[in-house]
């Protein structure tokens, strides 16, 4: 393992974002092309074998306290790294990286490109920090850090529409940042410490010689679901998303629909180290149910191309939340199925919202009723979208049929078929909605306009080609995905070892 690496996961995407304005400023003078481009991506695949050289020590069942200041937990201020916190760092590295070289060619005709990655990289930064921290007021932190940036990020462009998005998720957003601070301030008071392994022990103290659960424990819990839902944007707190991601850049939305959607579901899969003696599992699972069936039935009416993949964001994001709420049931399954749908869902979505923005890179247009027939010009996308689109429905042998078998079987398993019932159905009209897509873009009669239109960028092709290629390699290697998700699922599973690893036992 690289020396430091639980802080240098952070540090090194922050440092490197407060120096690419320098970066900028020498790049110019000295007319050194494609300086930033090349710094932001040689910081990602930097901090992604910082990330790789902590894995094989976790998945071997260690987990890594890194002491801030030499100050032990539960006093001092640590970044604590299990097999959860490990995949997760995983896939915001990973993906950051795909997405920075892709951002390469897709931003190139934009100016201010020097704030354009100093933002970028910050949200790498907080995104990596609230999946490493073990203290609850750093995660508010970190997740303020990440918050921001993709505020900034949506407005990047400066038009009326994603003005008014920015605006709208700047207010959502920090409606949903403030219940997480409230209900860490609530805990701070009860219970007296920040620290998530100390607050897991002495929340199930209390829980025990407590009945029924104190009232204020019950408000703390459902301000921090609620606030943690908003940022997932689960159904009723989804309102924000589908806006902020038409209107952002497509490098941004690509960004936010992969990597960013890693820190919601992170925080939903630690709720069960926080024992309120509350229906956790009950709530989690209603959401997740909402949140699949409005998502599905909003994305079959739209005739936006970044829209409908928008709004399947919030429906698989349901697939994920409602896999989680069914381990928090007994469902070994359930659990399993919602980190897998997790690693799928960033892999291929990211790629989806890749192809929409190629085609509006060449187009100009991402309404389905000025396009089609662009198969013949951009063999490629449509080949990747088309992968994606199968992979989103659950189609077998790609991946995202395995996570969502195992989601199916969790539902079985927890004596809910009604569940997995409603999760098939939703594929179905999911698989529906991808077809009109693919139909109205790729196929049919190719207007005049765009007769001579080429297919994307090589930069902007290559991670799009790498992401289908993962797609397909999980789907006919399922182990290869078990191997990642199944540590995970344990360590989501095992808080009496994370409060002994972190604390001792105390």
């Amino acid at each position: 393992m690289i020396p430091h690496a639980p802080i240098l996961a952070i540090f090194l995407p922050l440092f490197a974002a407060f120096l690419m304005p320098v970066i900028g400023i020498l790049a110019r003078r000295r007319d050194i092309k494609h300086a930033r481009e090349l710094f932001a991506i040689g910081t990602m695949i930097a901090v992604l074998v910082i990330v790789a050289s902590m894995m094989s020590e976790v998945w071997s069942g260690k987990i890594l306290v890194y002491q801030l200041g030499g100050w032990p937990p539960p006093w001092g201020i640590n970044l604590t790294v299990d097999a959860l916190a490990i995949q997760m760092a995983f896939m915001i590295a990973g993906l950051g990286t795909l997405v920075m070289i892709y951002s390469a060619a897709y931003m190139r005709r934009d100016t201010g490109l020097s704030y354009f990655y100093t933002l970028a990289l910050l949200l790498m930064a907080g995104m990596m920090g609230t999946v490493l921290t073990g203290d609850m007021f750093n995660f508010y932190v970190f997740l303020e850090i990440m918050c921001i940036a993709s505020y900034a990020l949506v407005a990047f462009r400066r038009d009326s529409n994603s003005i008014e998005a920015s605006i709208k998720y700047l207010f959502i957003g920090a409606l949903g940042t403030s219940f997480i601070l409230l209900s860490v301030a609530m805990l701070y008071g009860v219970i007296g410490s920040l620290n998530i392994a100390d607050l897991g022990a002495k929340l199930a103290i209390i829980r025990g010689a407590a009945e029924p659960v104190p009232m204020i424990l019950v408000a703390a819990l459902a301000l921090f679901v609620a606030g943690v839902m908003i940022k997932v944007a689960m159904v009723p707190f989804h309102i924000w998303l589908a806006d902020a991601f038409t209107a952002a850049p497509t490098a941004i939305s690509a960004l936010l629909a992969g990597p960013a959607a890693v820190v919601g579901i992170y925080w939903v899969a630690r709720l069960p180290y926080l024992p309120f003696g509350l229906p956790v599992g009950i709530i989690l699972v209603s959401l997740g149910l909402l949140s699949m069936v409005v998502g599905v039935l909003m994305a079959l009416t739209q005739r936006d191309f970044k829209r409908m993949l928008a709004y399947h964001v919030i429906s698989q994001k349901g697939y994920m939340v409602l896999g989680l709420g069914l381990g928090t049931l007994g469902s070994v399954l359930g659990a399993q199925g919602g980190l897998f749908h997790l690693l799928n869902h960033s892999t291929y979505k990211c790629m989806l919202f890749m192809c929409a923005g190629v085609v509006l890179f060449r187009t100009g247009s991402q309404k389905f009723d000025e396009l089609g027939g662009l198969g013949k010009n951009m063999p490629v996308t449509a080949l990747t979208f088309l992968v994606g689109a199968l992979a989103i429905s659950g189609i077998p042998p790609l991946n995202g049929f395995v996570s969502k078998y195992t989601i199916y079987l969790g539902g079985i398993e927890a004596g809910l078929p009604i569940v997995t019932a409603i999760a098939v159905l939703v594929s179905a009209l999911t698989f529906a909605s991808f077809f009109k897509a693919f139909s109205s873009v790729f196929l049919g009669q190719r207007s005049e306009r765009f007769r001579e239109i080429q297919e994307g960028p090589k930069l902007m092709l290559f991670p799009m080609l790498a992401m289908a290629m993962i797609c397909v390699a999980i789907g006919l290697l399922p182990a290869l995905g078990f191997d990642i998700v199944g540590p995970a699922q344990a360590a989501a599973e095992n808080s009496a070892g994370y409060i002994s690893q972190v604390i001792g036992g105390i």
